[in-house]
């Protein structure tokens, strides 16, 4: 029985005209009515005749009652909340049942990727073996088999062979360090690659950077692949350096390669190249080349996480928030302007997250169960196990954690403890056992329960999230594909507390001026905390199930850009209809006015 059912049947059994009025954002709006068009009404009450509030929201309304009409309303309210009850779980568990489905196509897609590329880094691993255990030392043999007849060159001999071992020895030391170079978990990508750059023929000269660390198989990933590109490259005699180019945006790290004097043709550089690049192929990234005037370009492009959400940036894509915000505190250290030094380094670090009265949600992220403790504890990822203990007055004391727990002097105030766990990498957690009385120094705040005062407090100064359940995938969706829009947001609130003199000034208000993406994110924060309610298509569209203009638009990644831009000039037309509404409250106008830019932005895509 539907809801038309229930209130025909309440009509039917009372002799009096009923209605349904259930809640609509900032209003409310008939459900159902009989017998005819009930009365609209903003709130309840607003509803005329007798009314009887449903437990779930909204009200069930009679004309009027005679006796025991008020229990029969009374019951159908209740019918009422249950049926919208039961509409919802519904709604919940198709959402699920495709979530699950979409998982598991994920989980078959990542299982044939990772054993595509165990086979790929065998075969490059067996023939970077068989390469010098073939050649070269079929070349040791020949020169051993001279000493026989080498009579009295013995020792000219011995110095050929010498020499020659020792080109075989160094060979065989480069083909170790491409298996497992030890620079790479230590320091990172970059510095192995530097690692490997002094020991090739010519000089390579790189520039720009990665960011902060990534995890595991993306490093090793894009190591691989530039170290095969470098080595290829800085073969010959040419004392011209190899340019390589690092990047990360939009959610990927870009490697490109210049050789003005190139040895190869694109087809022979495509050919020697092909085997990475099927590898990097299997991770979701890119390895392309190409000849143009006189010189050869190899461009690596690989996304920050292996779960083919992100996709190649296209032009249109570049210059994100993040980028623009780079460009304005790199020229401020350049100009070397007073305390933006420092807002320089929050550039890197990933963004700091609190969990409120969180009982175990930290033993669930790192793996690890520490000893309680009434102390706020911070968690960054480090390779070494420890734990540093600040105190009033005091040095800071760094102690190994042991498997026991951690004991804590009493005067300690804040504990700091490096970890070498994954989500680590992505996030700094900070334990803290009482609701905060102030959010500065966080960038997102778990809660545990909902709080209303909280949330009216600090909504607009930190993303607020309520709730643990599948506490790893909630901050994956909310924090980590969300870094770089929180770290731009974090680094521009820093900057409008330093010095800025002209044309810093300038820079920094245009910058803000257009960052329509922090807008998006505080709206999509609103509509996931349950602040404000619009129709489900609005978080889709600001980017909750990702970034890119196919997924936000609801189309397939292989959408043609007329498509793109036929689907989001009739999203602009819908959501511009609603922002017109005069039924519109204030707040629901903004927010469709938001969604009307984010519309006519993806609009712009047109081949």
């Amino acid at each position: 029985m539907g809801f038309e059912a229930l209130i025909r049947d309440l009509a039917e059994s009372t002799g009096h005209a009923a209605a349904y009025y259930a809640p609509d954002g900032d209003g409310l709006t008939v459900v159902a009515s009989w017998p005819g068009s009930a009365a609209p009404a903003e709130r309840v009450e607003a509803i005329p005749g007798v009314v009887e509030r449903v437990p779930s929201g909204g009200a069930v309304a009679l004309s009027e009652a005679g006796p025991g009409d008020q229990e029969r309303l009374r019951r159908t309210a209740h019918r009422i909340a249950l049926l919208a009850a039961d509409e919802r779980l519904r709604a919940e568990r198709e959402r699920l049942t495709e979530r699950v489905q979409v998982l598991e196509a994920d989980a078959r897609a990542a299982r044939e990727r990772l054993a595509e590329v165990r086979d790929l880094e065998r075969r490059r691993i067996a023939g970077a073996l068989t390469s010098v255990t073939t050649r070269e030392f079929t070349d040791l043999r020949s020169l051993l088999a001279d000493l026989d007849n080498a009579g009295s060159d013995t020792a000219r001999a011995l110095t050929s062979f010498r020499t020659a071992l020792d080109e075989v020895i160094d060979r065989f030391r480069t083909v170790v360090r491409g298996v497992h170079p030890a620079m790479l978990p230590e320091r990172g990508p970059l510095a192995a690659l530097e690692e490997l750059a002094a020991d090739l023929p010519r000089p390579v000269r790189f520039a720009g950077d990665l960011g902060r660390r990534v995890g595991w198989e993306v490093e090793s990933g894009v190591y691989h692949a530039a170290a095969a590109v470098m080595s290829l490259l800085a073969e010959g005699t040419s004392r011209e350096p190899v340019g390589v180019a690092l990047s990360r945006a939009n959610g990927a790290l870009t490697l490109t390669f210049t050789d003005s004097t190139p040895r190869l043709t694109a087809a022979e550089l495509r050919g020697a190249l092909k085997d990475d690049a099927d590898r990097l192929a299997a991770f979701g990234g890119v390895l392309d080349t190409w000849v143009a005037n006189g010189r050869a370009l190899v461009r690596i492009w690989l996304p920050e996480r292996l779960d083919g959400t992100a996709v190649v940036a296209p032009a249109y894509a570049e210059g994100t928030l993040l980028a623009r915000v780079r460009d304005l505190v790199t020229t401020a250290v350049r100009e070397s302007v007073a305390g933006w030094a420092e807002i320089a380094d929050r550039l890197d670090q990933p963004p700091t997250v609190a969990l409120v009265d969180s009982s175990g949600a930290v033993e669930l992220l790192t793996g690890y169960a520490f000893a309680a403790d009434d102390a706020i504890t911070w968690y960054v990822h480090g390779r070494t196990r420890d734990v540093t203990f600040h105190r009033p007055g005091l040095p800071p004391v760094t102690t190994p954690v042991s498997v026991a727990g951690i004991t804590r002097p009493a005067d300690a105030d804040r504990l700091v403890i490096r970890w070498p766990a994954d989500i680590l990498r992505h996030m700094t957690l900070v334990d803290v056992p009482a609701l905060p009385t102030a959010v500065s120094g966080y960038d997102v705040v778990v809660l545990s329960r909902p709080d209303p005062v909280f949330l009216r407090t600090f909504r607009d100064k930190v993303d607020i999230i309520v709730g643990t359940e599948d506490l790893a995938s909630l901050l994956r969706r909310r924090v980590i594909e969300r870094a770089d829009l929180i770290t731009a947001r974090s680094v521009l609130a820093a900057a409008r507390r330093a010095p800025r003199p002209e044309p810093l000034a300038r820079l920094l208000d245009r910058i803000e001026a257009d960052a329509h993406e922090l807008a998006e994110l505080a709206l999509l924060n609103e509509l996931e905390s349950g602040i404000l309610t619009l129709p489900t298509d609005a978080e889709r569209l600001l980017g909750a199930n990702g970034r890119a203009p196919h997924i936000r638009l609801g189309l397939p990644a292989t959408a043609p850009l007329d498509e793109i831009h036929h689907t989001a000039t009739t999203a602009t037309a819908i959501w511009r209809t609603r922002a017109s509404n005069p039924a519109t409250s204030p707040h629901h106008r903004d927010a469709c006015l938001v969604l009307v830019r984010t519309c006519e932005g993806l609009s712009l895509l047109r081949s």
